[in-house]
């Protein structure tokens, strides 16, 4: 009688062939989704944003060249939304001044998009000002040249734009702790809490999906507050 060890061992079929055996499951890990949220500490109280404008933005209006194109930053991040990337690229021949209806050409916003952003006719009065003023001095305005140059007389980079924004909140005696961003943030919140549209907010922004403007909607949820304010009252 043979032994279990003696017995030969087919390996096809104990380990299985590759033709036998059965397909490999790959089993796909689920997908996370990070949820943001917009939290008070990322954008400024219109009450931060007047004292912002009236004790620095309307001083360095009237002060060296080097203020008054900051100024004039400042008034654009706040006054229309852009992002400090989108800031930083505009050229002349994009700021749409004239008529009814002043507006920026945006023409790589994230993703790769363009899009029309209005702004304000005083924000419009603004830039024209700060144009003129370039002018006056010599400095050549032709449509491809950027609206903010650095020292050297390139385009202004965002680092240099961070620093702007940082000695702008310090000379109003505000926390260093906004970002550049907070601008944005900020101006989509205001944005919202007048209009109350979405749709608007978002194109304006240049979101490519609602759910991203969402997050100020959210935060703005007055029948939330209100349900919060009744509990066991």
């Amino acid at each position: 009688m043979r032994s279990s060890s003696d017995v030969p061992v087919n390996k096809e079929v104990a380990y299985g062939s590759s033709s036998s055996r059965p397909p490999r499951v790959r089993r796909s890990s689920p997908k996370r989704t990070i949820g943001w949220v917009l939290t008070p500490d990322r954008f400024l109280r219109p009450e931060q944003v007047a004292l912002l404008r009236d004790a620095v933005i309307i001083k360095w209006r009237t002060g060296t060249r080097k203020q008054l194109r900051d100024a004039t930053i400042l008034d654009v991040l706040l006054g229309s939304g852009l992002r400090v990337s989108e800031v930083c690229a505009l050229r002349i021949g994009d700021l749409h001044l004239q008529g009814g209806a002043p507006a920026l050409f945006v023409h790589r916003g994230k993703g790769g998009r363009a899009r029309l952003v209005p702004i304000s006719s005083s924000l419009a009065v603004t830039l024209n000002s700060f144009l003129d003023t370039r002018g006056e001095i010599g400095e050549v305005l032709e449509p491809s040249y950027p609206v903010f140059v650095g020292q050297h007389g390139v385009e202004l980079t965002r680092f240099g734009v961070s620093k702007v924004w940082k000695a702008a909140l310090q000379a109003a005696g505000l926390p260093n702790r906004w970002g550049i961003h907070s601008t944005r943030h900020s101006y989509a919140v205001e944005i919202y809490r007048r209009t109350r549209d979405l749709r608007l907010t978002q194109r304006l922004l240049g979101h490519s999906s609602p759910t991203t403007t969402m997050v100020y909607a959210n935060l703005l949820d007055e029948d939330v507050r209100a349900g919060v304010e009744q509990i066991w009252t």
